[in-house]
């Protein structure tokens, strides 16, 4: 099949995934874990050809208008599509309104060009904004991925550019006839704005991650906890987790916190408010870091703390039961309970709640058979809903249903010279 793959790509995991790709040519384009590279990689393991089409904020718009094709040729197994992206949601720049104020039109006029330009037999997009919405509009069988409650993003960060996302969200995902949510909680979330049942697919973890050595028992020794954020914001709740930590450090003066991710940097703002609020002590801050580097940090640690308010199918908490780091999470956070199977893979605390979270984490440093039984739990429930192959394979059943929902489209498109 002809698939193109629409959503936000990392240049660096698609060069990393891709080793043609790695001259240094591509952009930026989202930094963070490599999910879409990854389902990219299996598809074209398996036969298929595949674009990836995203967009690039770091970019000049100039560079990349329409959008930059890196074209699949012998050695180069993928095509690869960059649009623009305004830098700004509001605020106008190099004669443009800022990309909230229509809705990101600019952006998904790149994302259809690019569409139009692959020409592909169906598309599969993901996150139901910008990117899907250009899916639809292109009029190619599209299967949808949403990956975040827009509503419950709203209510934790309260703001206008949220309000346009989530009335992005609401009217994309009335006109998804194919959707799949990556956790049972998210379909519960949007089921009601849907015009068909959601399927649950979860996000897809690497097999080299399946592969590795897990956490070995010296991690347990290293009284070291990590933790990655992306965003120093209420939702995230970095602050609570900062106090945690050191009302856990009374405890146990071992104890150090590695965290990581964009405004964890040093001089970033989670450290600048925990020097002011006394809860810099033994932490390090590292901020956005390479993910190869990172899960090499989680494999020699003793737990990953994760504070988050809302999640769907958390990727650092499914890396970290890979490789067997024990994780502690909230117990209300969407998403997280069933990934740690109701708290037999991973330790549930209230994350309100900075003296919960401090008791795991003592208690965890405590036990070395229970840190021995939550890594082992954790690999095995990670095998059960991330393995590559099993989600690879639910996508291509989705993509038939495709074929015979779009009977006559899909004949045109694959008619096409």
């Amino acid at each position: 099949m002809r698939i193109a793959l629409v959503g936000p790509f990392s240049g660096g995991s698609l060069a990393a995934g891709f080793p043609a790709l790695a001259d240094g040519s591509l952009p930026l384009g989202y930094p963070g874990a490599p999910l879409m590279t990854t389902l990219a990689r299996a598809l074209v393991d398996r036969g298929h050809e595949v674009a990836a089409i995203s967009t690039c904020y770091t970019s000049p718009v100039a560079a990349l208008e329409p959008f930059r094709h890196w074209e699949r040729r012998p050695g180069r197994e993928i095509d690869v599509y960059f649009c623009p992206q305004r830098p700004h949601s509001f605020r106008s720049g190099g004669g443009r309104c800022g990309r909230a104020v229509d809705a990101f039109r600019f952006e998904r006029e790149g994302l259809r060009a690019a569409i139009d330009h692959f020409r592909p037999e169906l598309i599969h997009a993901h996150w139901t904004y910008e990117f899907v919405w250009a899916a639809l509009a292109s009029g190619v069988p599209t299967l949808a991925t949403a990956h975040d409650s827009p509503a419950k993003v709203l209510r934790y960060m309260p703001n206008l550019y949220r309000l346009v996302r989530y009335a992005m969200a609401r009217h994309v995902i009335a006109r998804c006839t194919h959707l799949t949510a990556v956790s049972p909680d998210l379909e519960r979330d949007i089921r009601r704005w849907a015009p068909r049942p959601i399927a649950v697919v979860a996000n897809p973890i690497a097999e080299a991650m399946f592969d590795a050595p897990g956490c070995p028992p010296p991690a347990f020794d290293s009284r070291r906890l990590v933790m990655a954020l992306n965003g120093w914001v209420q939702l995230k709740n970095g602050a609570k987790a900062l106090r945690a930590f050191q009302l856990a450090r009374r405890s146990d003066e071992r104890l150090r916190l590695v965290c990581f991710g964009a405004d964890y940097e040093s001089g970033g703002a989670a450290q600048r408010w925990a020097a002011a609020n006394g809860c810099a002590d033994a932490v390090e801050f590292r901020g956005p870091t390479p993910h190869a580097a990172m899960m090499e940090e989680f494999r020699r640690s003793m737990a990953l703390l994760h504070p988050s308010r809302l999640e769907a199918c958390s990727m650092s908490i499914g890396e970290a039961m890979s490789l067997g780091l024990p994780v502690i999470a909230g117990e209300t956070t969407g998403g997280v309970a069933w990934q740690l199977d109701s708290g037999r893979a991973g330790m549930l605390v209230d994350i309100n709640d900075p003296a919960s979270m401090a008791r795991a984490i003592t208690a965890l440093a405590a036990d070395r058979s229970a840190w021995a039984r939550i890594s082992a739990a954790g690999r095995t429930r990670a095998r059960e809903l991330f393995r590559l192959e099993t989600i690879v394979d639910a996508y291509l059943g989705l993509y038939d249903g495709l074929r015979r929902d779009s009977p006559q489209r899909w004949m045109a498109a694959t008619s096409t010279p």
